[in-house]
């Protein structure tokens, strides 16, 4: 996790999907490498951590 403050929850949520996105790109050069049920699992979790830092950011948007 990146070590940093925050001032909003727009920022964290900024924060957290990169940190997500990095993570996703980890684990797909991962199963590049080496196709695993295990790196797949890993690409799984990122692509839901994504999805879940999205649904949060949209729960916390104000409705136009």
């Amino acid at each position: 996790m990146i070590a940093t403050t925050a001032d909003s929850l727009d920022e964290v949520l900024g924060l957290d999907f990169v940190q997500a996105c990095s993570e996703l790109a980890d684990a797909r050069l991962e199963q590049l490498c080496k196709d695993t049920p295990g790196n797949r699992a890993a690409v799984l979790e990122a692509r839901a951590r994504i999805d879940a830092v999205l649904d949060m950011h949209l729960a916390a948007s104000p409705r136009r």
